[in-house]
């Protein structure tokens, strides 16, 4: 039973985030995802295990010790978010809904204790990532196959046949985006960071985990996601195993060798170059990107963030209690198509307009503290703050597993002086 469990651990880790398989087969009423059963499983076998050895006592160690404050925030936080929905514009949508949050961010905090539980927990990311990885290449094979026969599909409709899915759900101009077991490809990036994270926290640096890295950067450009190339940055240059890596001497050799060949390829090939950037209408992807024109995605976002803090200033009570969770599509009906999926594309716009200020001003506090009470907890924040700036992804099982672990992260300003004669140790 033990193995089994460990079983279903490394394959809640390995597979969170895989919407494209559905258990249900697009027959139920909910995308029944790997994260949910194996999560799950893992949990009541614990419990199991635990009854069956006649007692339920926990030692709580210094990494759960640390993570009670993270649980008593997410408690004030989702009973917020109940009330706001209660008084809502959409309280029976909104209450299933919030069953859905809820779910993900308790599973979630139970994974990340069962990786501090585990004897070896940098054995269990490899394994974990190496699964993943795996799972995630036969995707994209899958999806560019299905792809170069005309196969797409959209990310609202169920799987009806194994074609559909792999099929990319979305393209740039004629570039697939490729996004693994995910359907979408901004939230597959944010996913290859937060593995990429747990990789530089737990696992030694080896020409395995060196290949790993090198994999999930691969995949992460496959993505072609502009939000998940920021969150990758933002982890970058908060991390600090990336800036140590960075300083050796064979690094810095390596840098200036390829910015130089770089440099020595666009100097003689800059015709073919620009020709054939010409032709695949690079400067209109970047035009779309960063244009103030009507209709841009640039200029999209900023509407969508502007209808977000028009919304909860309405009145005083969607100030206080916001307009109710999942509310967003009963006021961007004629933004989305009346689509049920809708949102204002940005995590703290949309905290703030549906649940109100309290739960925003806690919500921030779950996700700023760490970075100035735990140790190295900035790299891990950096990424999902950023990455939360153009979407949002707290319904992604792995943003509570990152987040509850840099709550579990060392506190700062605390040492452990030497033993004394007494054989005690202070702090």
């Amino acid at each position: 039973m033990k193995n089994l469990e460990y079983i279903f651990l490394v394959g809640s880790i390995a597979l969170t985030g895989a919407d494209r398989i559905d258990l249900l087969w697009g027959h139920g009423f909910f995308r029944l995802t790997p994260f949910l059963v194996f999560a799950s499983l893992v949990v009541l076998i614990r419990l199991l295990r635990m009854g069956l050895r006649g007692r339920f006592k926990v030692a709580i160690r210094p990494p759960f010790r640390r993570q009670i404050p993270f649980l008593v925030l997410l408690a004030l936080f989702l009973f917020l978010a109940f009330t706001s929905t209660i008084f809502g514009l959409d309280p029976q949508r909104g209450l299933v809904a919030l069953f859905g949050l809820v779910l993900v961010s308790v599973l979630g905090y139970c994974v990340s204790a069962r990786i501090l539980a585990d004897p070896a927990p940098e054995k269990v990311v490899v394994r974990s990532v190496t699964f993943a990885l795996i799972v995630w290449l036969i995707f994209c094979i899958g999806g560019y196959i299905a792809w170069s026969h005309g196969a797409t599909r959209l990310e609202e409709e169920a799987s009806s046949s194994i074609g559909s899915m792999f099929a990319p759900t979305a393209t740039l101009f004629w570039i697939p985006r490729l996004s693994g077991f995910c359907l979408d490809a901004n939230r597959a990036g944010f996913i290859l960071v937060m593995y990429l994270a747990l990789l530089d926290q737990f696992v030694t640096q080896t020409r395995y985990t060196r290949f790993l890295r090198f994999s999930i950067g691969f995949f992460i450009l496959l993505a072609v996601s502009r939000s998940a190339m920021l969150c990758w940055l933002a982890y970058c240059l908060f991390s600090k195993a990336f800036w140590k890596r960075l300083k050796t001497r064979r690094a810095v050799f390596r840098v200036a060798t390829l910015a130089l060949v770089c440099l020595l390829v666009g100097l003689v090939y800059r015709q073919k170059i620009a020709d054939l950037a010409e032709l695949w209408q690079l400067s209109d992807i970047v035009s779309d990107r960063l244009s103030s024109d009507p209709g841009s995605t640039a200029v999209s976002h900023i509407q969508l963030i502007q209808r977000g803090f028009d919304t909860w200033t309405t009145s005083t009570r969607t100030v206080v209690v916001g307009i109710g969770y999942q509310s967003a599509s009963r006021v961007l009906g004629d933004f989305f198509q009346n689509n049920r999926y809708a949102n204002f594309h940005d995590l703290y716009v949309t905290v703030l307009a549906e649940l109100g200020l309290p739960a925003f001003l806690l919500f921030m506090i779950l996700l700023g503290y760490p970075i100035i009470g735990r140790k190295g907890a900035a790299a891990f924040v950096a990424a999902i703050v950023i990455f939360n700036v153009f979407l949002q992804s707290y319904l992604e099982p792995i943003f509570w597993i990152a987040l509850a672990l840099v709550w579990s992260f060392e506190q700062k300003g605390r040492r452990v002086r030497n033993l004394g004669s007494d054989g005690i140790a202070t702090s």
